[in-house]
């Protein structure tokens, strides 16, 4: 029996969102990754974080750069796909101020920071400074974006409150899925950071140590801070689940939450094995797997998400 089409449209837009949304957290957190390393003096490891700092953050440019494209060219076609979403979206000063300009910034400061990498080598901290300043921007725009999905789902009336917007209350769940998707940024930099490394052996093969060293460090950042994120995305649910029992897709609800919480520990565990394995070469089988684990369940949480406000 097929499906319906609004559940066949449902899906696909899942399946097509996932990977995107994973993309921009990623690059969204690996200012942040790769300008911590710049702040070690040790000559060695210093070699080390500079070469994983070029990679990685080519890796932003290229994969947010993409992002960001199809972000304008959604943005270009929401007022005749979407009217009504459009014109929540676009509203000004709030909340399109707020979205537009923490991402201008943090884009240009981005590009400041990876343009200047050779020339400022004798200047690592200062460099690094500039890096974390475009991750805390970009980090500014997801605040922004969370805040704005937050009163579309409970369809706040325009013009929004600036206090509301800027300030939701102590008790909303604004605060937790802030945690949660800050947490899954620095996870999925390191994740798509030692996803890329291997990828890019056989063209930029800078020795077995570098390799051993640096997939360790992407697969350590994937751990720790997605091993944050799972215990939020739990709390989340825990928070939610009297909400979702109530809903007329509460089957589906579950197995969108079980899935992705299953599939984010199995994740960790690739990431984990490897961030603390004497041989992370031969775990480079791991860095591919975790990542598209990653997002998978990123896939059912925003299944979870859409159908429980937006279904």
């Amino acid at each position: 029996m097929p499906l319906p089409v609004g559940d066949v449209a449902f899906y696909v837009t899942v399946i097509l969102l996932a990977p995107h949304l994973a993309l921009a957290l990623a690059a969204a957190g690996m200012p942040l990754v790769s300008a911590s390393g710049g702040f070690f003096k040790t000559k060695r490891i210093k070699i080390f974080l500079d070469k994983f700092g070029q990679q990685t953050t080519t890796f932003a440019l290229l994969g947010g750069g993409y992002v960001f494209l199809l972000a304008v060219l959604a943005a270009v076609a929401l007022p005749f796909a979407a009217p009504e979403s459009a014109a929540f979206f676009f509203a000004w000063p709030l909340p399109l101020f707020p979205l537009a300009i923490p991402l201008v910034v943090g884009a240009i400061l981005f590009l400041v920071y990876r343009g200047l990498w050779q020339r400022m080598k004798n200047s690592k901290s200062i460099h690094s400074l500039i890096g974390i300043a475009s991750g805390l921007a970009l980090f500014a725009a997801l605040y922004a974006l969370v805040s704005t999905f937050r009163l579309y789902s409970l369809h706040a009336p325009l013009p929004l409150s600036g206090w509301d917007f800027f300030v939701p209350p102590q008790n909303a769940f604004f605060w937790p899925i802030l945690f949660g998707v800050m947490t899954l940024a620095l996870c999925l930099a390191g994740g798509f950071g030692g996803l890329y490394l291997v990828a890019r052996r056989t063209k930029d093969d800078f020795g077995r140590d570098y390799y051993g060293f640096t997939l360790k460090l992407a697969a350590r950042w994937a751990f720790f801070a997605g091993l944050v994120h799972l215990a939020a995305l739990g709390h989340i649910y825990n928070g939610l689940w009297p909400f979702a029992t109530v809903h007329a897709a509460s089957d589906l609800l579950f197995w969108a939450m079980t899935a992705s919480l299953g599939l984010w520990a199995l994740a960790l565990v690739l990431w984990g094995v490897t961030a603390f394995s004497s041989y992370a070469l031969r775990l480079k089988w791991a860095l591919l797997a975790a990542p598209s684990l990653a997002v998978a369940a990123l896939a059912c949480v925003c299944a979870y998400f859409w159908l429980l406000f937006f279904g």
